[in-house]
Order: structure tokens, then C-alpha cells, then sequence
């Protein structure tokens, strides 16, 4: 049995707990101690490099006891008791890591203290670093940071201007990063000077021209100029620095957004498969946009097979192709069955394949092939629902074949996923009831059916005639009567049994 690394470190937390509250030492370590300590540590660092987990945390734990003071050690330490306790949890630890050595720990204790409420500490923590490492950008940068998450940003403002002084000339980064305290500030035309001024001194930058041209698209949106808009969206669908992702979204949006009409969608995304003719993504764009939104089942059926043809084995493609083949009045049986050998033939371990399968090589007449697919599908089926319909078949099957022990023994096996399925409970009680069986088992089961549905004529038939079989042929009159009076159409097997009741019950007169 495997167990999740929060159970095997809290496991070893409580094992070693009279380590974890061993007295700080106040004297220093004796050359024993130290080479202990360095080992110990040695030994920690290389098990949390290789994601040894648990053997690193009671390295760690074993150098606390020889240290507590020490900042590697605590900073560590601390980082897993975040990870099994929570930030306040593991705060102490920080502390002394960066009271031991504020200049490599300062970060981590100053972040963690901010996010758990404790803001006057960090910021105090800022100060002191600002103080004795006044160009590190890294304390102008959490500055930054937190200002931003306050809605400062006047004072965040400010630290992007010291960090821009400090590097000497404001980066790609940068730029974005001031950008976006400029329009969080409502400065809009200031914020895109930004952006136009980089792009002065570097016109191919592509990444703070896509900026540009989104910010400015979604404005053009936002305010209904829908032919500033339509120029925009050109401009990005041709921006070959913009992700194919965002551009789909574009395109998938721009109904609403700009006016388009389905058929330039369409034609739009039709232009970004020729720009990436083997991006997948683009392929499930037009295909989703076929089904969901043209609702044309033929249009997305032509994609869906053509990304097979990329991906064959994709199994969730291959089942929304099946549902589509169903809504397309176009497709011919043959089609279909051609479809299921192939989806079968590349996913034979997939059980759903194996149901339709199995279904498909019993129509064709071929019992020994149907029951061989129903048993590899049985094999790999872990999903409750599919093994459900399986053995159910299966059951089904294998009592058409009167392979009755095998049918019983999978309906059986079925009752235990769906104790009250009612097609499942009358194809037990009625094969039980042929078979020889027990009938006061198949009476209950067939019971049940008709408790569920009482208008029901399959299943008020199946109880009658196990009621016959028992004798009870007046009560079986009753319900093979009430059978009589909801079959929709002529039913022989319900007329069958009727006369055979009836006969029954004359010959005792």
C-alpha cells in the first residue's frame, strides 16, 4: 500500500518528536557535533534533490538536534513543516533562519510572514534589507509586489522607477510590469505611452506588440467600435508572437465582441489551420465550433476524422465521433460498423470499444468472438458504470446461449454495482426462472421491478410467469391481464403467456 508523503513525514514528525524538542544549544559545537551536523545535512540536501522526501526530513531533523539555531537547517525544516502544517506553522523556523542569516533567508521569511497576516514584520524585514543591501532589486521587487496586492500604487509606482534606475534601462518586464500598474490606475494613454515608446526602440518585439494589440482589442470591444475592433483582431490572428490558444479565443469570442457572423468564424479559423496545419488545438477549435455552435454534426465529423489521423488512440475524440454518427442521418450502418472495428483495433484494452464491439461481432453471428471481447473487456473495465453494462451483457448473452451459470454468476456480480437497476433485476429473476432456479429469489427480484414500474408489461410478464411456475396462476392471471393492458404494440411472448395461464388455471378447475 502506497502512502502520500503528508502521512509519511507527519509519521516521522511524531517519531521524532523528542528530537524536534531538544534544548538550543547555547555553546558552541564540538568537532564531533559539527562533522555529525555537516553529514546529517549533507545528506538532507542530496535525498530533497533526488524528491526523497521523507529521508530528507529526518536528516533535517536529526541536524535541529544538533543545531537548532542553524539557518540552513531551520530554513529547510521549515519549508516542509509549511508543506505538512501550514505557513504559521513553519514562521518560527523562518525567523531564525533569517535572524542567522538575513541576507540569504530574508525572502522566504518576509514573504510567509506577509501572507499570513503578519505585514508589519515583513515590512519591517524590507526596511532592514533595504537598509544593508540598498540595490538589491529583490527587496524593491516585494515592494513592488505587495504595494500592487494593497491597491498602492502610487508606492508601487515608485518601486518600479527605483528598480528601472537601478538596472539602467527598464526591460521587457519591466515595461509589462508598469503597464499594468499604469491601467490598474486608470492612467490609460500613459500606460500605452509605455508600451509605444518601447516599441520606438525596439519595433520587433513581439511580445509587448501582442500586449498592445489585446489591450487595445478588448477596449475597441468594450466600447462597441466594432471596425476598430475587426482591424485590431486581423492584427492579432496575424501577430505570429500571440499563442494560437489566445488567438482561437479571439476568434470563438468575436461574435459577441465584434459582430462576426458564424460563417467568417468559420472562415476565420478555417485560416488559422493554414496558418498551423498541425496544431491540434485548432483542429478541436473548428471541431467543437462545428458541434456546439453550427450544430452540424457532418461539418465536425470531417474534422473529428481528420484528427485522428494525428491522433489515433485518442479515446475521448473517438466517442464523441460515435455520438456524432448517431445525429448524422447521413452515416450508413456499414459506417458505423467500420468505425467500431477500427476504434477497436487501436484501443483493445478500452472497454467501452469492448462493449460495442462485442455487440457489433453478435450481430454478425459470432457468439465465440462476442465472448472473448465481453471477457478482455471485463479485464480492463475499472470505471463502475461501464463494468456495469458489461457484465449486463454479459449476463444477457450468456443466457441467450443458456450458458445459464455464467449468465447468473455475472448478473450477480452486476447487482453488487447497481442493486436496484431494473433491467438488470428483471433479466436476473427471468433467467433464474428458465433456468431452473430459484424462484423465490426470482420472485423478490422481479418484485422489486414492478415496485419501480408498475406499468411496466416486460416486467408485470416476468413476474406472472414466475408467479405460474409456482402455481399461483390466479395471482399470475392478475398481472399477466395488467401486461396485457400497457403492451404497446402485439406482443407474442406476453399473448403466449397469457394463453398458457389461463390454460393452466382451466385444467385445475
Amino acid at each position: 500500500m502506497k502512502f502520500p508523503l503528508s502521512y509519511i513525514l507527519l509519521t516521522l514528525l511524531l517519531a521524532c518528536s523528542s528530537i524536534v524538542h531538544a534544548k538550543p544549544k547555547t555553546e558552541a559545537l564540538t568537532a564531533e557535533e559539527q562533522m555529525r551536523l555537516d553529514y546529517y545535512l549533507y545528506a538532507a540536501l542530496q535525498a530533497s534533490e533526488r524528491n526523497e522526501h521523507a529521508r530528507a526530513y529526518f536528516m533535517l531533523e536529526l541536524c535541529y538536534a544538533i543545531d537548532p539555531a542553524n539557518p540552513t537547517v531551520c530554513s529547510m525544516r521549515g519549508a516542509y513543516i509549511q508543506s505538512l502544517f501550514g505557513k504559521e506553522q513553519a514562521l518560527p523556523l523562518l525567523r531564525t533562519a533569517y535572524e542567522g542569516s538575513p541576507d540569504d533567508y530574508w525572502l522566504r521569511y518576509a514573504v510567509t510572514a506577509y501572507e499570513t497576516g503578519h505585514k508589519n514584520t515583513a515590512m519591517q524585514v524590507l526596511k532592514t534589507m533595504r537598509k544593508r543591501n540598498p540595490k538589491d532589486i529583490d527587496v524593491l521587487e516585494l515592494y513592488e509586489h505587495i504595494y500592487l496586492k494593497e491597491g498602492k500604487l502610487k508606492q508601487a509606482l515608485a518601486s518600479r522607477d527605483a528598480i528601472d534606475k537601478l538596472t539602467g534601462e527598464a526591460t521587457e518586464q519591466s515595461v509589462i510590469t508598469r503597464f499594468n500598474i499604469l491601467r490598474e490606475a486608470g492612467k490609460r494613454a500613459e500606460a500605452f505611452r509605455v508600451l509605444d515608446n518601447y516599441l520606438q526602440r525596439d519595433p520587433n518585439n513581439g511580445r509587448i506588440r501582442a500586449i498592445r494589440q489585446e489591450h487595445a482589442y478588448s477596449e475597441a470591444t468594450a466600447k462597441g467600435n466594432a471596425a476598430e475592433a475587426r482591424e485590431l483582431l486581423n492584427q492579432l490572428l496575424d501577430n505570429a508572437d500571440i499563442p494560437l490558444q489566445r488567438k482561437i479565443y479571439y476568434v470563438t469570442n468575436c461574435k459577441e465582441r465584434a459582430g462576426y457572423t458564424p460563417a467568417d468564424i468559420r472562415a476565420m479559423l478555417g485560416e488559422l489551420r493554414e496558418q498551423y496545419p498541425y496544431e491540434q488545438q485548432i483542429y478541436q477549435a473548428m471541431f467543437d465550433f462545428e458541434q456546439n455552435d453550427m450544430h452540424n454534426p457532418t461539418g465536425a465529423l470531417e474534422i473529428g476524422r481528420t484528427m485522428l489521423t494525428m491522433n489515433p488512440t485518442d479515446a475521448t475524440l473517438r466517442e464523441q465521433i460515435a455520438n456524432l454518427m448517431r445525429e448524422d442521418s447521413t452515416v450508413t450502418v456499414e459506417e458505423v460498423g467500420a468505425f467500431i472495428d477500427e476504434s477497436y483495433a487501436v484501443l483493445p484494452d478500452n472497454p467501452k470499444w469492448g462493449y460495442f464491439k462485442a455487440l457489433r461481432c453478435w450481430q454478425q453471428g459470432d457468439e465465440d468472438s462476442t465472448l472473448a471481447v465481453l471477457s478482455h473487456a471485463l479485464l480492463h473495465a475499472e470505471e463502475p458504470m461501464v463494468k456495469l453494462e458489461l457484465l449486463l451483457l454479459s449476463g444477457d448473452l450468456h443466457g441467450h446461449l443458456k450458458h445459464y451459470d455464467q449468465a447468473l454468476q455475472a448478473y450477480e456480480e452486476a447487482l453488487k454495482l447497481a442493486p436496484e437497476h431494473t433491467i438488470l433485476l428483471n433479466n436476473y429473476a427471468w433467467t433464474l426462472a428458465i433456468s431452473g432456479g430459484d424462484l423465490k429469489k426470482a420472485e423478490k427480484l422481479s418484485q422489486r421491478t414492478i415496485t419501480k414500474d408498475a406499468t411496466n408489461p416486460t416486467y408485470l410478464d416476468t413476474y406472472a410467469w414466475i408467479l405460474h411456475l409456482q402455481g399461483e396462476n390466479n395471482m399470475a392471471l392478475f398481472y399477466i391481464k395488467r401486461a396485457m393492458e400497457y403492451v404497446r404494440q402485439d406482443d407474442g411472448t406476453i399473448a403466449e403467456h397469457y394463453q398458457q395461464i389461463e390454460q393452466s388455471i382451466l385444467q385445475n378447475k
